[in-house]
């Protein structure tokens, strides 16, 4: 295999074996550390706070995500056409026992900006709208008339829709 030109798509499914004969796994820390060179830790951190890792794979030079790849590096069966999602919520956090691996939606379901409640000026006596999005449908849960209650209502939907099952 000779260099990789633009062209050529970069690899998006990773082998076990290569993560294994490349990095070991920092028990204390979370993340993983080079074999090569364990002292220096060659990271970057994206706009929204992931760590990634650039490193050859193939014969050229990619970014990774390093969550995905210490999941990766514990989990050997590991289906790589999910998501792995930080169950604290701390992007950086890449301790093997903060990671799971959900779908897509479920990893929607940990977002903190969702609110699940909105104001609408055209109902007078209930005015705030709690609501909850499932399968790329919003629900409504009902029309309150303050913002406690709604936001009440949000998170009781939330616990009945948004279940993350275990794999």
């Amino acid at each position: 295999m000779g260099r990789v030109t633009p062209s050529m798509k970069v690899p998006t499914v990773i082998s076990y074996k290569w993560v294994r004969k490349i990095f070991w796994y920092d028990d204390i820390n979370g993340g993983l550390k080079r074999k090569d060179n364990p002292t220096k830790r060659v990271t970057y951190s994206d706009a929204r706070g992931y760590i990634k890792r650039r490193i050859s794979y193939l014969y050229s030079r990619h970014k990774y995500y390093e969550h995905r790849l210490v999941y990766l590096f514990h989990n050997k069966d590991m289906d790589q056409t999910l998501v792995v999602d930080h169950i604290n919520g701390i992007r950086n956090d890449n301790r093997i026992e903060n990671l799971r691996l959900v779908t897509h939606q479920e990893n929607n379901f940990n977002t903190y900006k969702a609110v699940g409640f909105s104001w609408s000026k055209d109902s007078k006596k209930n005015p705030w709208l709690s609501h909850i999005m499932v399968n790329g449908r919003q629900i409504n849960l009902g029309w309150y008339n303050n913002k406690l209650d709604a936001r009440a209502s949000y998170l009781r939907g939330k616990k009945k829709y948004h279940k993350i099952e275990e794999r």
